[in-house]
């Protein structure tokens, strides 16, 4: 098998939160209770759900491979009656899942409250929307007060371009990234590195073993290690005086993605 079919087969495969039609309905319907019990408990005091973050891209990867992967819901609260404070609306949050879920919730990640369920990490956030000039989002900041964001708006950039090249070669190569920068500690936040990672200029010749190389080039060629196993996997591509070493480029790309077998 090639180096290249080797990286499609485990970015496909295994770095993959759910590998088929059935693992990813049962990941759904966590979701929808979780929503049906919030719901239940805080009515109309809850005006919708958004799910977002790289669930939604497909790119989130099995905590096996990323620690630190959740799969993001976004609480939008009823500001009709007046908007409370962030910790306000956590706390209600808060109260409901604590119940529900007594011996999965983490209260330590403010503004987010982290719930583990079946092995998957569940990043809930309260918020709010106005509606003026179109539609705005607002969440927590770290002191308290609102900042506004933009769910899921690098989404249908990474669907079209993914599209575009074929091959799920832009997909593949986000979790590989993601593969490597947990591995290496995180040194790059994992939506920044998607976002940079979409922009970046693609040609369509290129196999996923190419694009990882040159995007991995891209966003991190200046890190050490980086470098030298790039360095080292050019070399033994070989030259006109040299022949091409396909075991020790594997071995050096192993050094970059340590759960590549």
């Amino acid at each position: 098998m090639s180096i290249n079919s080797k990286l499609v087969t485990f970015a496909q495969n295994e770095l993959v939160l759910s590998r088929n039609e059935t693992e990813r309905e049962k990941i759904k319907a966590s979701i929808d209770q979780l929503e049906r019990i919030l719901k239940v408990k805080l009515g109309n005091n809850i005006k919708e759900f958004v799910r977002f973050g790289s669930f939604t891209r497909n790119t989130i990867l099995p905590r096996k491979y990323d620690p630190q992967s959740d799969i993001d819901l976004m609480v939008i609260f009823n500001t009709s009656a007046g908007r409370k404070t962030p910790s306000t609306y956590r706390k209600w949050i808060l109260d409901v899942v604590s119940v529900a879920y007594p011996n999965s919730v983490s209260n330590k990640d403010f503004p987010a409250i982290k719930l583990l369920l079946n092995h998957i990490m569940f990043d809930i956030v309260p918020a709010y929307t106005e509606e003026f000039w179109g539609k705005s989002y607002y969440i927590p900041d770290s002191s308290d007060s609102w900042r506004s964001t933009t769910p899921n708006d690098i989404n249908n950039s990474l669907a079209s371009k993914n599209t575009q090249f074929g091959n799920n070669i832009i997909r593949n190569t986000i979790r590989l990234c993601k593969h490597w920068n947990a591995g290496a500690g995180y040194p790059l936040e994992s939506y920044l590195m998607e976002k940079n990672i979409i922009s970046l200029i693609y040609w369509s010749n290129e196999d996923t073993y190419e694009r990882f190389l040159k995007t991995l080039n891209s966003i991190a060629g200046n890190r050490a290690g980086v470098r030298q196993a790039l360095d080292y996997i050019q070399h033994y591509k070989g030259s006109w005086s040299q022949p091409a070493n396909e075991a020790k480029q594997f071995e050096w790309l192993q050094k970059l993605l340590p759960g590549l077998k």
